[in-house]
């Protein structure tokens, strides 16, 4: 299919979808900078600013959300039709997935690193409650971020099925 035969919606479609995954990535990479800002404050105890990383990083997960959710305003139509077949071969290699975002896994990682130190810290200081709020504020935000993941994937692949999944069922090792 060509560009000059798309119809608006599914040219919305598009449009919508790379702008969005665009702005979703710069959040990562900002939401990693915070990470290791907000490890480095934890590790020198400075509360007051380690406060404040965490309710930006709260902020920027909630922006990161509502960028996947602006990837996704469109019909499940455009998807299956154009979307989802630009993501397989022979356009990207069998099995493509965000997954395999680099910066994607160090959010993961960075994030699992700082819960643990951050569960340790509550054991071993009296935190502050502001900071604790802000804590479960962040914890919430990444919670409402993997939730509407989910509705997003389920909007556009009801079986659930992911490339990934699809191409490790095609090719069992």
């Amino acid at each position: 299919m060509k560009a000059a035969e798309l119809d608006p919606e599914t040219e919305r479609a598009i449009r919508r979808w790379k702008l969005g995954h665009h702005l979703f990535h710069l959040y990562l990479i900002t939401m990693n900078s915070g990470m290791q800002r907000a490890q480095a404050t934890l590790r020198a105890a400075e509360w007051g600013e380690l406060e404040t990383e965490i309710a930006d990083l709260a902020v920027l997960y909630d922006a990161a959300t509502a960028a996947m959710k602006y990837a996704a305003g469109f019909r499940p139509e455009s998807y299956t039709g154009v979307i989802r077949p630009s993501m397989s071969p022979p356009m990207l290699s069998p099995g493509f997935s965000g997954q395999l975002n680099q910066d994607h896994q160090v959010t993961l990682l960075l994030l699992r690193s700082l819960k643990a130190e951050f569960k340790q810290a509550r054991k071993d200081f009296a935190l502050p409650e502001t900071l604790l709020s802000a804590w479960r504020r962040l914890m919430s935000a990444q919670s409402r971020n993997r939730r509407d993941h989910v509705l997003v994937c389920s909007k556009f692949v009801p079986e659930g099925t992911s490339l990934l999944n699809q191409h490790f069922a095609d090719n069992p090792i």
